[in-house]
């Protein structure tokens, strides 16, 4: 059946009316409209008879299959009985003007002269000069076309807002989070694309949508290089689906170990000089957590710590760098060493209480 329904919907997107509903009609027969192959069935059935121009056929079939339970095409069927039961209105006769047929030869340019006997042709019998055989575009109209399809992707790619999420969750221990909303509250087909491609990541990605059309992808605890590298390859994913070529981004975690705690320098570097200004495209980046014992510089805009993070907005067309100098304390290194000092601070005393005359501390008898 799949195949049957392959080569008719084959034949049909050639043009091909007749021999579409030759393999369809069949196949109407064994299926009902409410199953599932029987709604694709007769919908391939409707864009024939549309083809044909057998609207009436395809009115009836129309109202069947808004009735079916598949959501898309029932949502298709409505707009396409929309469409067909539209009333056509009439062209006003002052909105063309009529060319009067002066009798010259289309080959020649000069006025043809009646002969003898001859008749008024009917404009059915009318000669039209040859037009030629059909010509291939030529290479800049495919060019245009395809600057155009680029600028469309870019431009509908724009209308998100894309927040990249960092957190610091111990030594050289990163956690990586994107959220992607949509203006439009609805999943655009870049989301569709790039959630696809991201799929094949060799770290295990969850991800979350909600019918608003926001997105959330969210990575497991990584190492700093490992962490670099999923940014690399998401970074290139998103800017291939877009049809952009940019530059890589760089992360980069340097520490030391100071036993009592953990001296941090993380450096981000976003390099995008190479992204065109597109309209409504919101990029940022957010670290978490924020502490006291932390000094950050951005450039070329400011970050902003009002919420409790630090939330950095990225400038298209620049090069966004970002460098955090971070102190960590290791509480159980801190802890071991207090005990330490209180077993020395003990034993002080101790030996001042024996030089003192009253001997060692005993037990009651």
């Amino acid at each position: 059946m799949l195949s049957v329904l392959e080569t008719a919907e084959k034949a049909i997107s050639h043009g091909d009316y007749g021999q579409g509903l030759a393999l369809l009609e069949p196949l109407a027969k064994l299926h009902k409209v409410t199953s599932k192959e029987g709604s694709r069935i007769r919908m391939l059935m409707v864009t024939a008879w549309m083809g044909q121009g057998q609207e009436e056929k395809a009115i009836s079939t129309c109202r069947l299959l808004s009735k079916c339970k598949d959501n898309e095409l029932r949502q298709v069927a409505k707009q396409l009985l929309d469409v067909l039961e539209a009333p056509s209105l009439e062209r006003p006769s002052n909105w063309s003007i009529s060319i009067p047929n002066l009798g010259v030869s289309p080959l020649f340019g000069k006025r043809q002269k009646p002969t003898v006997g001859s008749k008024n042709l009917t404009p059915a019998e009318e000669i039209h000069p040859p037009t030629g055989p059909t010509k291939s575009f030529q290479i800049g109209f495919s060019t245009l076309v395809i600057a155009i399809l680029i600028g469309l992707t870019i431009l509908l790619s724009g209308c998100v807002k894309i927040t990249t999420e960092i957190n610091f969750l111990g030594p050289d221990r990163v956690g990586l989070d994107w959220k992607i909303s949509s203006y439009s509250l609805q999943k655009l087909p870049w989301q569709k694309e790039f959630e696809d491609s991201l799929r094949h990541s060799k770290v295990k990605l969850q991800f979350q949508n909600t019918p608003n059309g926001s997105q959330s992808i969210t990575a497991p605890s990584l190492t700093s290089e490992q962490a670099n590298s999923l940014l690399q390859s998401t970074f290139s994913s998103a800017a291939e689906v877009s049809g952009i070529k940019l530059e890589q981004p760089n992360l980069k975690l340097s520490e030391s170990n100071w036993i009592i705690g953990i001296q941090q320098v993380f450096q981000l570097d976003i390099d995008l000089e190479a992204l065109p200004e597109i309209p409504r495209l919101n990029l940022s980046v957010v670290i978490n957590p924020t502490s006291i014992n932390q000094k950050v510089q951005t450039s070329p805009i400011i970050y902003d710590s009002s919420q409790g993070e630090i939330y950095w907005p990225l400038q298209p067309g620049k090069l966004n760098q970002l460098k955090i100098y971070r102190w960590q304390w290791n509480w159980l290194a801190l802890g071991t060493l207090g005990a330490i000092m209180l077993m020395a601070i003990s034993l002080i005393l101790q030996s001042i209480r024996h030089k003192l005359g009253f001997g060692f501390t005993e037990l009651p008898p």
